[in-house]
């Protein structure tokens, strides 16, 4: 088959999470199996295509609008982000798809990166299930709250799912979530879980951390509520009572999704401090996903401590690794870790909890070698890549299948080559009414609107501010607008025109 993965995240230029992981194992999976697959993805600097592990992966730049779509991008600048990647990453697509069509399009729902090729459908569709935006809002995760912007983005997606020819899920949590979100019958999402190369991610290899007298343990991820970090750090100061020679290794970048859009690390450096517990505690920033592995080797135990997660890959690596895994209830992490038998799952947001269990492990080195054989033999029977890309290829044709008997039935059915026009032309659309609502309500936006413009473009300045002197004059004295007025806005039209049109050219330049 010829398969096209679309993900934002693709590694290394933007491996930044789970998506990435997640693609990057796929792609490699299929082209094991003999598939051909290409990749489009962010670019992380420039625009290029490069052919990495037999996978040919087109980086793209987001499409560049936020100079032309100036209301919009002040009142949505979420979903304006989302529209520019989502832009970037259809036309890329739609330019090869033309040349060398696709059997089979494969997309993550988060921040609707399948939304063209589903309003459109241009070729059957898979979309794979994250964690839908609306989770974010309705949990608050992120900080992410209930206005239009995300609203916004959370209906983008749904439009996406609800069009796709089939929806996959890596657990069972959050396929229930989906189908109750969207009304969606839950025994059509298909669950294929989240697969994982177990030798790359292997017992054996070099450590990162040389060996010492201490017990380490392992956090990976990115510093945010979310990820529960912040109950690991309020459970490190009973753990170091009990076991004294324990060592926290925190890995990951830091995020501002602190109180009041603060650094989380920051925060947490005030608690270790606050309990006298910095002789603890290292923070090493994130490192390439290639190189993951050794650190999780030189682990006596991991944590993935979870407010929510669908199904963490921190927690796979681990097990592929032959560590034993201390998990939350919450999301789909019990569904990857057996309860005594390969890890431990302790309740969410829960420091005390958290802080037994590793006490527990950290004193019995032969639970944590038992715990951590049977996570690695569980990881080979049940998540080994190339059976998770065999399943793929069995809903691929699944696809297949449903996009033939529904061909007729999309939201957007001229040619696709055309979509682009129509979506600009109501965006905006869009942003002029905006745009003219907040120059009429808002001094400090008109004063803005001005500023901008006699910095930027000063001779036409100059011409409106003539143009509506003299039309005041004409005004005052009962006179009608001279001849001379007419033809400066006729001008200054003109002018108007060609700016938008050479804007627009440079934002198809970009991409």
């Amino acid at each position: 088959m010829r398969i096209c993965l679309i993900s934002r995240e693709y590694p290394p230029d933007t491996g930044w999470g789970g998506i990435a992981t997640f693609a990057n194992h796929l792609a490699l999976g299929l082209t094991a199996l003999g598939h051909e697959v290409e990749v489009i993805a962010l670019a992380k600097d420039k625009a290029k295509t490069v052919e990495q592990d037999g996978v040919k992966v087109h980086r793209v730049e987001p499409h560049q609008i936020d100079g032309s779509l100036g209301a919009a991008s002040l009142c949505m600048p979420y979903s304006c982000y989302v529209l520019r990647t989502t832009t970037a990453l259809w036309k890329k697509f739609s330019e090869i798809h033309c040349q060398r069509p696709f059997d089979v399009v494969d997309s993550p729902e988060l921040l609707a990166e399948g939304i063209v090729p589903a309003v459109t459908k241009a070729a059957p569709l898979l979309i794979r299930l994250y964690t839908p935006h609306s989770k974010f809002i309705a949990e608050q995760l992120h900080n992410v709250t209930n206005s239009f912007d995300h609203q916004f983005v959370a209906m983008l997606e749904r439009i996406a799912m609800l069009n796709a020819d089939v929806i996959t899920s890596p657990s069972d949590d959050l396929a229930e979530y989906v189908s109750g979100d969207l009304n969606y019958p839950l025994d059509r999402i298909k669950i294929v879980r989240n697969p994982i190369d177990p030798d790359k991610f292997s017992p054996d290899g070099p450590k990162a951390i040389p060996a010492d007298r201490s017990l380490k343990v392992l956090f990976v991820g990115r510093l945010e509520e979310r990820k529960g970090i912040r109950y690991l750090i309020d459970a490190v100061p009973e753990v170091a009572r009990n076991v004294p020679n324990v060592r926290f290794i925190i890995l990951g970048d830091d995020t501002n999704n602190g109180k009041g859009q603060s650094s989380v690390m920051a925060e947490l450096k005030e608690t270790i401090v606050r309990n006298s517990c910095g002789q603890y505690v290292e923070f090493i920033p994130r490192v390439p996903l290639a190189e993951l592995a050794d650190y999780y080797r030189s682990a006596d135990v991991c944590v993935v401590p979870s407010v929510y997660d669908n199904s963490p890959y921190t927690c796979l690596e681990a097990m592929s690794c032959g560590k034993p895994v201390i998990g939350t209830s919450s999301g789909g992490t019990r569904e990857y870790i057996v309860h005594d038998e390969s890890g431990m799952i302790v309740p969410p947001r829960d420091a005390e909890s958290l802080a037994r269990a590793l006490v527990k492990l950290l004193r019995e080195g032969d639970e944590r070698k038992r715990l951590g054989n049977n996570a690695r033999k569980r990881v080979i029977e049940k998540f080994h890549r190339d059976e998770i890309a065999r399943q793929t290829v069995e809903l691929y044709h699944e696809a297949q299948s449903a996009f033939a008997r529904n061909q007729q039935v999309r939201l957007y059915r001229k040619p696709i080559a055309g979509a682009l026009a129509d979506a600009d032309t109501l965006l905006y659309s869009y942003d002029k009414m905006l745009y003219d609502l907040l120059y009429l309500q808002s001094y400090r936006f008109r004063l803005k609107h001005w500023w901008t413009l006699v910095s930027k473009r000063p001779r036409l300045s100059l011409a409106k501010v003539f143009v509506k002197l003299a039309r005041t004059w004409d005004s005052l004295s009962g006179r009608g607008s001279s001849e001379l007025v007419r033809q400066l806005e006729e001008e200054i039209r003109v002018r108007q025109r060609r700016a938008q049109a050479e804007s627009e050219q440079a934002d198809s330049a970009r991409i």
